[in-house]
């Protein structure tokens, strides 16, 4: 804005453009106010992380963690839980909402705890993984506004690799839904066909092969 408008307000009206105090103050507080989230969030990240390297070997299915010198490594068995924090813009994938990125949308971190105990919060300024296929399918999402690093927080995540829940037909729905009725009422559903869908009908007759069984 403070290249482009004087320069447009110059070819527009052929005089020079007078920034006024009051905007020069408005677009440095505005550019302030948006950046500030995202510098604090690389500050939490940077003294989480400033001596932490990490490396992940998909082949060998394991992790190598050195902090503050002292390196380990863990194999994909003795991770105890496994979770990724990511901006909530990425929820998208979840609920298609259509949410617009922000400059801390690509904020993330991985909170990994293993089963000794050790528990680490490997962020995003370190390298780029948190979207790749991570190396636990397991792993849980949180999708937070201001993914800041809350080490207070256990809640968990959702698993995107579950596979969705199959959806039931009518029939079963129906089926659920006349449980509860005695023969000779499934036996009126029977006998009124024209009266009833067909799912409808289906069920009531599944439902008098299982009484006749029992």
């Amino acid at each position: 804005m403070i290249v482009v408008l004087p320069v447009y307000y110059k070819w527009k009206n052929g005089t020079d453009f007078v920034l006024e105090d009051f905007w020069i103050w408005f677009i440095i507080g505005f550019t302030i106010i948006t950046n500030i989230p995202a510098v604090i969030l690389y500050l939490n990240y940077y003294f989480e992380n400033r001596n932490t390297e990490f490396t992940l070997d998909y082949e060998q299915l394991k992790i190598s963690i050195t902090k503050d010198g002292v390196k380990k490594e863990y194999q994909k068995n003795e991770i105890e839980k496994s979770t990724y924090h990511l901006g909530i813009y990425y929820k998208n994938a979840v609920d298609r909402a259509g949410r617009i990125p922000m400059l801390i949308s690509d904020f993330g971190y991985w909170d990994i705890q293993f089963k000794n105990g050790d528990r680490y919060y490997l962020t995003n300024i370190l390298h780029d993984f948190l979207h790749q296929t991570p190396l636990l399918l397991k792993t849980r999402y949180r999708f937070r506004i201001y993914p800041y690093i809350n080490k207070k927080d256990n809640r968990k995540g959702i698993n995107l690799f579950e596979e969705p829940k199959k959806e039931k037909t009518l029939t079963e729905k129906f089926i659920e839904q006349y449980q509860s009725k005695n023969e000779r009422q499934l036996r009126e559903i029977l006998d009124n066909k024209k009266s009833y869908q067909k799912e409808a009908v289906e069920a009531a007759e599944i439902l008098m092969k299982r009484k006749n069984v029992g």
